[in-house]
């Protein structure tokens, strides 16, 4: 079997479900309330599909406004993006 490995990032404004959207997929969570990320939270899950394990590195960052500068740093490199 193989492995691919992505990085993946979430983009979006503040309080749109990003950090819900992560840990759902991750931990299969869901919660009414969640703090704001602050700066960026970073997440991994592995799906096999057939005879591949694909790892996601999943960066989840801030949709505040003051951490807007620092997204670049985050996604640079990124296979993928998902804006919320």
């Amino acid at each position: 079997s193989k492995i691919c490995q992505f990085k993946l990032v979430l983009l979006g404004e503040s309080a749109v479900g990003k950090s819900s959207l992560v840990l759902r997929f991750v931990k299969g969570q869901f919660h009414e309330y969640q703090e704001s990320t602050i700066g960026a939270a970073f997440l991994t899950q592995s799906v096999c599909l057939d005879d591949t394990t694909v790892k996601f590195e999943i960066w989840d960052t801030a949709g505040q406004e003051r951490y807007h500068s620092l997204a670049p740093m985050y996604y640079r490199g990124a296979q993928a993006a998902i804006v919320v």
